[in-house]
């Protein structure tokens, strides 16, 4: 007797559970694992000062371009700089400040997204762009500047929580920002709650004495574990 195949709610199959859910996580591992080599190389790379104002106005493009007009509104500054706390390595930070105070719509009346829904779009088109990068990235940075709140993600955790594109671009998508305009406005449900989870409300001056304490501290505890 054969038995009857059950289905979950959304028209996943019951018996899928497990074998889909072990997928997963050997996907994610192994991207976790390729990211991780493909951003030890990339480590390597150092920018001028003019090529990271280049990368900021075309980082700039990639988070709003010409047809969004309320994005353009809010937006006020891109930065990328290297971070400060790493000196064996190049690696660079993404600092993006906007005002919702400035956006401009008497239809609308307030600017529609909060905070956390502002920092998963965003981070999202920086985990996008970030991936076709020659650089290093370590954290992104966002901030609003009306109400004094800022927040950072690592960019690599921000790249596993974005769905890999299978789809194979042509060279010239490669080097566009057009993968970046091609993500869904909305952040899938089931993601959410990671980003939140991964998104540290810290200030970036804070975080950077906290983290070099960190270093410090580490360095002390294991010349200590030396001495005699």
């Amino acid at each position: 007797m054969r038995r009857k195949r059950t289905t979950a709610p959304g028209g996943i199959a019951g018996d899928r559970g497990f074998s889909g859910l072990g997928g997963e996580i050997c996907c994610a591992l192994l991207i976790g694992l390729w990211s991780a080599t493909a951003e030890a190389q990339k480590a390597t790379v150092t920018l001028s000062e003019t090529e990271m104002q280049d990368a900021g106005t075309e980082l700039r493009a990639a988070l709003a371009r010409t047809d969004e007009e309320a994005y353009a509104q809010i937006l006020t500054l891109v930065e990328i700089v290297r971070d400060p706390v790493l000196n064996t390595t190049s690696v660079y930070d993404i600092i993006v400040h906007y005002d919702p105070d400035r956006y401009s719509n008497p239809r609308v009346g307030a600017y529609p997204l909060n905070f956390e829904k502002q920092f998963m779009h965003w981070g999202r088109r920086v985990a996008l762009y970030t991936q076709r990068t020659s650089w290093s990235s370590g954290r992104f940075y966002l901030r609003d500047i009306s109400a004094a709140h800022e927040a950072w993600i690592l960019t690599s955790d921000a790249r596993l929580l974005i769905r890999p594109m299978y789809k194979k671009n042509s060279s010239n998508d490669a080097k566009s920002l057009r993968p970046v305009y091609s993500l869904p406005s909305y952040t899938a449900l089931r993601t959410i709650s990671i980003w939140l989870r991964l998104m540290h409300p810290e200030d970036r001056e804070l975080a950077n004495r906290r983290r070099s304490r960190e270093i410090e501290a580490e360095k002390t505890s294991l010349l200590k574990d030396l001495k005699p």
